[in-house]
């Protein structure tokens, strides 16, 4: 309890420095703000920082070099407003945008194209995209391109539509060929896990909170590939990398260790090129990390019930839904809990180290008693499901060892934290940038646009 209150200190101390002003840009947006949008983005060849701005009637785009130094802007009328969110963005080879404006449905979309140079629209596209009988899983960029994901309903394939200089192409990812089957080892299709088990879109660069993490299906957006890891089974963990720039699909198969029961709950973790598994029942813990490219297992650890679990750098906590989070003393209780919740675990890879978040999310049945009118001493019995995470961390070093480390806040902490202490912050729009944050906002108070820089932990640089 001290070390929290000291940690809850630090970051009041520390809180305003957590993070600086990279530039400011006068700007007032129009009324309706229904029709506001802020979306930044990076082109990966250049390193520019594109901020796309726009109200009912105008958009703006700031253009800012690698040293975040405003090097151009460009104002000009938005485009109809039946084309109403700025879904997307592209860059081509000169460095100039296309932005991907569509309808909320995403079954329109009017690609424009704009030159900052000579501040003029190059081309214009649109297009009705073929959702009949599919269901848009995620949107993405990657590769300076603009993904779409559908599933294709009754079949056995993913639809991916490329968007990049405007032109549309359908890629479609057909998974009819694998063998897919459940832990008893009974054949499923491909379109059933998805039914059960939806696709979670995972950012790979990014903090990912723990209810992703349990999530059976991710999607991981890695260059020139995409990745997707199925957890339906708890013998293993079947993956697909997805080449994007031949479209071909190949299978990898993770073998999960087995627990003493056989019944058991698990989920894995992709995360630069390693494999965490984790798995659990009343029993036992497990937890392995593997090579992805020749899946040799790195680590493997098990633990008892009647054991503590050592590689946890944190308190087993408890966390409901509105309530300050409980220490829950005891490895067979944590389990015992763990057991009613969809478990799983995330890796976050710091500029010190390495955290992963272990633990569940769901919701837990409670019952309490209410006073009866009728006179019953015992009363009525009432049954609520709360919002429930189960959880602990660990710290790893960079080569995949323990480390006793106190974990310093995270950027995110400290995002989240500016965003409640500022009523002025309004579309935010949150990019990781080399090995840090940038925070995008409208400023409603000073008419202005902002950029604020947030790193992980204390140390300060700037």
């Amino acid at each position: 309890m001290k070390k929290f209150i000291l940690l809850f200190i630090l970051i009041q101390g520390h809180f305003l420095f957590s993070q600086t002003v990279l530039a400011t840009f006068p700007l007032e947006l129009k009324k309706s703000k229904e029709y506001r949008q802020i979306v930044n983005a990076e082109n990966i060849d250049t390193h520019d920082v594109f901020a796309f701005i726009s109200d009912k009637e105008t958009l703006t785009i700031l253009k800012y070099n690698s040293a975040l130094f405003l090097t151009n802007q460009y104002s000009l009328p938005r485009p109809d407003i039946a084309y109403r969110q700025l879904a997307g963005y592209s860059f081509d080879d000169e460095g100039n945008p296309t932005l991907y404006w569509s309808t909320t449905d995403l079954n329109k979309v009017l690609a424009v194209q704009y030159n900052l140079n000579t501040k003029t629209t190059m081309a214009v596209f649109s297009y009705e995209l073929p959702f009949f009988n599919q269901t848009v899983i995620t949107q993405f960029q990657e590769n300076n391109t603009f993904y779409i994901l559908a599933e294709k309903h009754f079949e056995q394939k993913l639809i991916l539509y490329v968007l990049k200089n405007g032109k549309k192409e359908e890629k479609t990812l057909d998974f009819s060929s694998f063998k897919f089957q459940n832990s008893k080892k009974q054949a499923l299709a491909f379109s059933q896990i998805l039914e059960v088990c939806p696709i979670q879109k995972i950012e790979t660069n990014k903090f990912n909170p723990l209810f992703k993490g349990t999530q059976k299906t991710k999607l991981y957006a890695i260059k020139n590939r995409l990745l997707l890891t199925l957890d339906h089974n708890d013998n293993e963990t079947q993956a697909f990398e997805i080449d994007l720039i031949t479209f071909e699909i190949q299978e990898k198969n993770f073998p999960k260790a087995s627990t003493k029961n056989y019944v058991s709950l698990s989920n894995s973790y992709y995360h630069e090129g390693k494999i965490y598994q984790f798995k659990i029942n009343a029993e036992e813990l497990l937890f392995e990390i593997k090579d992805y490219k020749t899946a040799d297992t790195i680590k493997s650890i098990a633990v008892a019930q009647t054991e503590t679990i050592p590689f946890k750098s944190s308190p087993l906590w408890l966390q409901l839904a509105g309530q300050k989070a409980k220490e829950i003393k005891s490895t067979s209780n944590f389990l015992d809990q763990l057991v009613y919740l969809e478990v799983g675990l995330t890796v976050y890879k710091t500029p010190k180290a390495i955290l992963l978040t272990f633990g569940g999310t769901g919701n837990i049945q409670f019952t309490d008693v209410i006073n009866s009118f009728t006179g019953n001493d015992i009363g009525d019995l009432l049954y609520r499901y709360v919002p429930t995470t189960l959880y602990f961390e660990s710290i790893y070093d960079k080569k995949l060892d323990r480390t006793k480390q106190d974990q310093e806040p995270l950027a995110i902490d400290f995002i989240s934290g500016f965003q409640q202490e500022h009523s002025e912050v309004t579309l935010p729009s949150i990019m990781r940038y080399k090995n840090y944050y940038i925070l995008g906002y409208y400023d409603a108070y000073a008419k202005q646009y902002a950029m604020r820089k947030f790193i992980d932990g204390f140390e300060r640089n700037f």
